[in-house]
């Protein structure tokens, strides 16, 4: 049996920011044929409140697998690994899930999220359950200048989401 343990989203809110600049975090989606998938991010933005929850942006280009499963299924979960994690976490980052299952692979166990479908990292001390509330397509002027000189369908699209969940999994 799975537990989701909950977390305070804001006590958590500064190991979330320090894993997105030393190695990344996770990110689950899943779409609308219901296959899973994780990326590795290694920008985000977290802000307070959109519906009393907090708010978390993140950027995925077009030339990512996630990112057609993103525009599908508007919901992911950000899965917050430890410093064990870390070869799981490169993996994902250089691997595609048009060519390898990712949780498989990296023997990562997918958890059935609580309000989002898609998985939680049993593994990861930190999970946060997001729904998309709007997404901005390039052209935009949110991202660097280097971004912003690749041709418009290799630009990111930056989805802002409300988390909605926010829970370390353990068995029990």
């Amino acid at each position: 049996m799975i537990i989701h343990e909950p977390l305070d989203f804001w006590s958590c809110s500064g190991e979330i920011l320090s894993r997105l600049h030393r190695g990344g975090v996770l990110c689950s989606v899943i779409d609308q044929l219901g296959r899973p998938n994780l990326i590795t991010l290694g920008w985000g933005l977290i802000g307070p409140f959109y519906h009393g929850h907090p708010v978390l942006a993140i950027a995925v280009t077009p030339d990512r697998f996630s990112w057609h499963a993103l525009e599908e299924v508007p919901e992911f979960t950000i899965a917050v690994p430890d410093d064990a994690l870390a070869e799981a976490v490169a993996f994902c980052g250089k691997r595609s899930g048009r060519d390898v299952d990712k949780f498989k692979a990296t023997k990562l166990t997918p958890v059935p999220g609580q309000q989002v479908r898609s998985f939680a990292v049993l593994e990861c001390p930190i999970n946060l359950e997001c729904r998309t509330y709007t997404r901005v397509h390039p052209p935009h002027l949110l991202l660097t200048p280097e971004h912003r000189q690749k041709d418009l369908e290799h630009q990111h699209t930056i989805y802002f989401a409300e988390v909605l969940a926010a829970y370390r999994c353990r068995t029990g």
